[in-house]
């Protein structure tokens, strides 16, 4: 077996990395466009890992020495999906409006309802920083790098800590999760194939199917962009809202072509519980509405509902104190190992790092201690929905800053801990893409391409580290060059005041022990339970209670249709054509994908090079 060459492949996927944290946030902000790192689906890393492939088959033919192998494709790949979870929605788009934001934004209620309690050596304060960062630079002057040093060197020493947490506990956990569980890990299959090298291509790329399936996205969402430069060519309508319950909720039904392949791969008990469990959650919350069943608080980033989100978080906890359960030998023996020392002390020191942030931010110890719990118990509910039921869009139905609230009370927690909780807002709160879960993905394919655990972490380590200094040079270029209030994306306007008037609410109005919400968390937790139990003990029994931990989230609000779809395709295709006819429709679905990526980033380029604003392609992480 020919050796890796480790250094050139992680070489080649810090150049792509640095490629995605800089130009993804260009696109969102100065072209207005769709996100190609926003989710789960990664999009980014599949279109530049495409691309890879088809140069890569060039030089084979050329010359076959300086061709990429299969496990250094596999490391690029890994790298540039690590990397898609940091430049916008996982954290830094997130993050930089805010730190002057709260100063910019700020009305006069704000100086004594708010901005007292904010610790200043976390944010930038400085006049000048601030009007220029939302307004643009003077001419003749430079972007006051000076103030922003300290801040997001904190920020930095944070953030790494999380993400390295995330990376030590995927390695222990993915062996059990791969091996034993045998996850089927949706999100790998096309770089699984990509990176299969026969000749110089990839078995794939040479079956009519693959490309059948390509030009289907690539030639309907095409349409659908052209629409824009020549108004007059007919407009294709792949999104529709339809109205219930006497138009108190809605049904969204919206064709996404890489959800629809995605969930090909993924069992069918798994697919049919997602869109089954959403529709009752509708069912349920049109019910509530004409019936006036609610409560009305300021808990942050519940877009479904109090009492859907802490169903959905109930069945995760649980999901998550099973599966811990069920893992309780293998843990045993983790621990027993002494190769892993390493990994559990990098574990507790990174979660002490975290608590004592949080403390220095305002939070209380025990607080402190609490949220980061549920922030990684959240994070890891997160990550095994992803990697078993292959949904590209997910989130989770209530965050943990509205979970410590409703434990602790607001009394307890004071109003330095609670504005201390909107801090957390940028790496704990709109999860819609997780360093934890793209590491969870690389793990994956890195085993069944034999690539070592310590490739793999020391890769995801490089590509943080280039993702994080990346992305954070180029919003804060941009956001001076152009002037924040001149920019998309909702970071640079509605973010930051969501994320102050929540805890503006909860400072100036008291809240304790939430009982009702906690009713609701323990219902989903029954439910999931019950579920389980059945599952487990009746064979054949069709219905995976996972999806009851994200079925009530926005992103499977906008996607349940596609989810629909895919279920039933594969369900008509095993009940009629059977395995063979199953397995020779892969790379069909496999092409739709791709189709689907890679028309998102033609546009993104005919977007760039025309000046075409708003980009229109209907990816949904716009």
């Amino acid at each position: 077996m020919e050796k890796i060459r480790f250094w050139k492949s992680v070489l080649i996927g810090s150049i792509f990395s640095l490629l995605i944290v800089v130009v993804d946030p260009m696109r969102v902000l100065i072209s207005k466009g769709a996100s190609l790192t926003s989710d789960y689906s990664i999009g980014a890393a599949f279109f530049y890992f495409f691309l890879i492939i088809l140069v890569n088959g060039i030089v084979n033919k050329i010359n076959k020495k300086a061709s990429l192998k299969s496990e250094e494709l596999v490391i690029i790949f890994g790298m540039m999906a690590v990397s898609c979870a940091i430049p916008t929605w996982g954290f830094t788009l997130n993050l930089i409006p805010l730190l002057p934001g709260v100063y910019y934004y700020a009305d006069p209620s704000w100086e004594k309802s708010f901005l007292p309690y904010i610790n200043k050596l976390l944010t930038v304060s400085d006049k000048n920083a601030v009007k220029w960062f939302f307004e643009g630079l003077p001419k003749g002057v430079s972007i006051p790098w000076k103030m922003w040093i300290l801040p997001l060197t904190l920020w930095f020493a944070l953030i790494f800590s999380v993400y390295l947490l995330s990376i030590f506990l995927m390695t222990l956990i993915s062996k059990r999760w791969i091996e034993e569980e045998r996850l089927l890990y949706p999100l790998t299959s096309v770089p699984e194939e990509l990176s299969r090298k026969k000749d110089s291509f990839p078995p794939v790329l040479k079956d009519k199917l693959f490309y059948l399936g390509i030009s289907i996205p690539m030639v309907i969402l095409s349409i659908y962009c052209l629409n824009t430069y020549f108004p007059q060519l007919p407009q294709l309508h792949l999104n529709r809202t339809i109205t219930l319950f006497r138009r108190t909720t809605s049904l969204n039904i919206r064709i996404a072509f890489e959800v629809i392949g995605l969930i090909y791969f993924v069992s069918l008990d798994v697919s049919f519980g997602l869109w089954l469990f959403f529709l009752l959650f509708t069912i349920q919350k049109g019910m509530f509405n004409i019936y006036g069943i609610g409560k009305t608080t300021p808990e942050p980033w519940a877009f479904s509902g109090i009492e859907a989100g802490y169903e959905c978080m109930g069945a995760m906890f649980m999901m998550v104190f099973i599966m811990l359960w069920q893992e309780r030998f293998y843990w045993r023996s983790v621990l027993k190992e002494r190769g892993n020392l390493k990994y559990i002390v990098g574990i507790f020191i990174c979660f002490f790092v975290i608590v004592f942030w949080l403390n220095f931010a305002g939070l209380k110890f025990i607080h402190s201690i609490t949220f980061t719990l549920l922030a990684f118990l959240t994070f890891l509910g997160i990550t095994r929905v992803v990697c078993q039921a292959g949904t590209p869009y997910a989130r989770s139905g209530v965050v943990p800053a509205g979970m410590s609230v409703n434990l602790f009370g607001t009394e307890a927690i004071g109003k330095n801990g609670i504005t201390a909780l909107g801090f957390t807002s940028p790496w704990a709160c709109d999860l819609r893409t997780m360093v934890m879960t793209s590491t969870a993905n690389f793990f994956a394919l890195a085993h069944k391409f034999k690539v070592c655990a310590k490739k793999v972490i020391i890769a995801s380590i490089i590509a943080i580290i280039v993702g994080l200094i990346g992305s954070f040079i180029s919003v804060i270029t941009i956001a001076y060059k152009y002037g924040g209030i001149n920019l998309g994306g909702w970071q640079f306007t509605h973010y930051v005041r969501y994320t102050v008037k929540w805890v503006k609410e909860y400072l100036l109005h008291p809240y304790g022990f939430g009982k009702y919400e906690f009713s609701f968390f323990g219902i989903g937790a029954i439910v999931y339970l019950i579920l389980n139990f059945l599952r487990l003990n009746f064979p054949g029994f069709p219905l995976h209670p996972i999806g009851l931990a994200v079925a009530a989230t926005i992103p499977i609000y906008f996607t349940w249709f596609s989810i629909f779809i895919g279920w039933l395709l594969k369900f008509l295709i095993l009940r009629y054509g059977g395995q063979k006819i199953y397995k020779k429709l892969q790379p069909f679905f496999l092409g739709i994908i791709i189709g689907a990526f890679l028309t998102g980033g033609m546009w993104m380029i005919i977007d760039f090079i025309t000046g075409i604003v708003p980009a229109t392609h209907p990816i949904l992480g716009a």
